[in-house]
């Protein structure tokens, strides 16, 4: 083996499925569009890894997620005939919504969420959806779920700390 060729096998063992996950949903589900992604994030990970010249990379996980959906973006921008990710006449322009990348991260973390939630225990869950989600109040979910509205309090909080534990609680105070 040549240098870099475990630790490349070691990146691409433990961050495919995430860069695939990001890749794919960038351009807009196209499974396709993902994997080239990946393969072209991988590759560049294999040539920066044997290439001494270049300073080493701190953080691998963003760096080849942020290289797989530039590449598919920069793809999907140079498909003609299909709807193009930019606007007025092929140039870019600066917008005030959040970056592509800021959107798969967001859409990710979405999907992680509603995986940890589906994991809490039916009451806890109920409670949470009920006052966090549908926006009731304890007294409206307590009378909805045929509890006293400390049992909606005491649940909501088991969920919520279950969901730290996992890292998937909401910062927005939930």
């Amino acid at each position: 083996m040549e240098r870099g060729d475990e630790e490349w096998e070691a990146l691409y063992r433990r961050h495919w499925r995430t860069v695939l996950s990001a890749a794919t949903l960038a351009p807009g589900g196209s499974a396709h569009d993902g994997w080239d992604g990946v393969q072209h994030a991988f590759c560049q990970a294999w040539k920066r890894l044997r290439d001494e010249s270049l300073p080493p990379v701190r953080d691998w996980a963003r760096w080849l997620r942020k290289v797989a959906v530039r590449h598919v973006v920069q793809v999907a921008k140079s498909k003609p005939g299909e709807r193009p990710l930019h606007d007025h006449h092929g140039q870019d322009v600066q917008q005030d919504t959040p970056l592509l990348e800021n959107w798969v991260t967001l859409k990710e973390k979405y999907h992680r969420t509603l995986r940890a939630i589906a994991k809490l225990p039916v009451r806890q869950r109920e409670a949470l959806a009920l006052t966090c989600i549908a926006g009731h109040s304890v007294k409206e979910t307590a009378r909805i779920m045929g509890v006293e509205p400390g049992t909606v309090r005491s649940l909501t909080n088991q969920a919520r700390k279950a969901l730290a534990r996992t890292g998937e609680e909401h910062r927005d105070g939930w």
